[in-house]
Parts: C-alpha cells; sequence; structure tokens
C-alpha cells in the first residue's frame, strides 16, 4: 500500500524583495495618487490667495516711509508773542544743524524781563523710521554742563492733549552756573519725553502712505530754582498748543 506523502509548507525568506524593490522606484501613497489635477489647482490659488493677504495684513501694520515736511515759511510763521512772552530770532550757525540733522529749526528767544527769559529750539525731522534725535541728556554733557537731576512730569493742554516732558536740572563743570531744560518730541500734536512712548506715538500712522514730522521741541532757562520749572511748563505749554494747531496744516 503505498503511502500518502505530507505537504511540507514554504517559509518565504525575509530576504523576500519587497514589491519597491523589484521595479526600482518607491510607491506612491494612495491619497497622493487620488488628488485630481483641479484639486491641486484649487490649492495652488488658495495658498497664492493667503499669501496675498498676508502682505496686505503686513503693509496695513507697516509705518509709511514717506514723510511730510513743511516750508520754512510754515515753521518761521510760529508767533513771536505766546502770553506774557515777546521772542526774537537767534542766529544759528549752518554747522550746527548739519550736526543736528534737521531738515528745519526754529530758534528764538522769549522774554518777559530781563531775567526772565526762555530759549526755544524746535527742530523738525524726517526720519523714516523709529530713529529718534539725541536727547538734550548728551548735547549738554559735551558743552560743559552736568545733569543734576531727570524727571518726566505730565503736561495737560487745553484740548485735552496729556503727554509728558522731560525736566532737566543742569550745572556748568565750574558750580558757578545753573539752568533748568525741558524737553519733548511731538507728533502732529500728542507729544511725549519717554522714547518708547514716542515710538508708540509712530503706529497711529500704520497702514497710511504718509505722515507728519516728528519735532524736538526744548526750552532752555537759566537757574534751577522752582520759578525757573514754573516759567519753563507755562511756556512750554503754550509753545506745544500752537506747534500742533500748525501741524495740523503740515
Amino acid at each position: 500500500m503505498a503511502r500518502k506523502k505530507r505537504s511540507v509548507p514554504v517559509l518565504v525568506s525575509a530576504s523576500t524583495p519587497k514589491p519597491e524593490e523589484k521595479t526600482g522606484r518607491p510607491l506612491k501613497h494612495k491619497s497622493m495618487v487620488n488628488i485630481s489635477l483641479p484639486v491641486r489647482v484649487g490649492v495652488a490659488i488658495g495658498s497664492l490667495i493667503l499669501v496675498g493677504l498676508g502682505a496686505r495684513w503686513a503693509a496695513s501694520q507697516a509705518v509709511p516711509s514717506e514723510v511730510r515736511l513743511p516750508n520754512r515759511d510754515q515753521l518761521l510763521g510760529f508767533p513771536y508773542q505766546l502770553g506774557p512772552w515777546k521772542g526774537e530770532d537767534e542766529v544759528v550757525d549752518e554747522k550746527v544743524l548739519q550736526v543736528v540733522g534737521a531738515e528745519l529749526t526754529l530758534n528764538r528767544t522769549y522774554r518777559q524781563s530781563a531775567e526772565r527769559f526762555v530759549g526755544l529750539h524746535a527742530a523738525v525731522f524726517t526720519y523714516t523710521d523709529f530713529s529718534l534725535p539725541h536727547p538734550p541728556e548728551l548735547c549738554y554733557g559735551g558743552t560743559g554742563w552736568r545733569v543734576r537731576r531727570t524727571r518726566d512730569v505730565p503736561l495737560n493742554l487745553s484740548d485735552g492733549t496729556t503727554g509728558t516732558i522731560r525736566i532737566l536740572t543742569l550745572e556748568k563743570e565750574t558750580g558757578q552756573q545753573t539752568a533748568t531744560v525741558l524737553y519733548c518730541y511731538q507728533l502732529a500734536g500728542p507729544f511725549a519725553a519717554d522714547r518708547d512712548a514716542v515710538r508708540r506715538l509712530f503706529w497711529r500712522y500704520r497702514g497710511q502712505k504718509s505722515r507728519p514730522p516728528l519735532v524736538k521741541v526744548m526750552f532752555h532757562l537759566p537757574g534751577s530754582d522752582s520759578t525757573a520749572e514754573d516759567d519753563g511748563l507755562d511756556f512750554a505749554r503754550r509753545t506745544l498748543e500752537k506747534l500742533a494747531e500748525m501741524e495740523k496744516t503740515w
């Protein structure tokens, strides 16, 4: 009687080549194969729209690079009489203006009497970025003055605008002369002494085609007592109110 042959299972070797190894090319994922051409075109168009919207949003957040500049007559039209203060022009060397880096400047001395006077310096800057001119602390340090005290005080204008102005108490290196200096930066009305606060003023013009120039306003008074500070604050308020009115036409 013949024996029945047993079937022996065939073991597949681990080295059996995979389908992609037979062709030498990896198989494409099934989902990629099933994406139709119209869908691909739609995805591409959608991506371009998103890029365009992102560019428009970025442009709306940017500070304009064009700065409006008043002509010299507009700036020199600043009044010579501010309340009890009567002004006269001061001659400034053109080389000084070049060092300052301003497009236009206004330099006058306003007096109530021989003993009570204020030196006004207003400089118009057209920087297109967030750069600010050198603060008086640095400028006075190179002319023989030492800053003995610095503080920022709030100042309210009659139209409701509120800002800060910085008061410096100065002393000559010889110790025989003192002075009080007040200053701030004004941009079409609003003003501030703190540099970070001034930078925030620029953002009011984001997305616009142009903006007005930045004006650095500085006041120099002899002496360092309370009378000098009171006179400086009174004159500063009158000056900033008038400049804010003028800057609306720039």
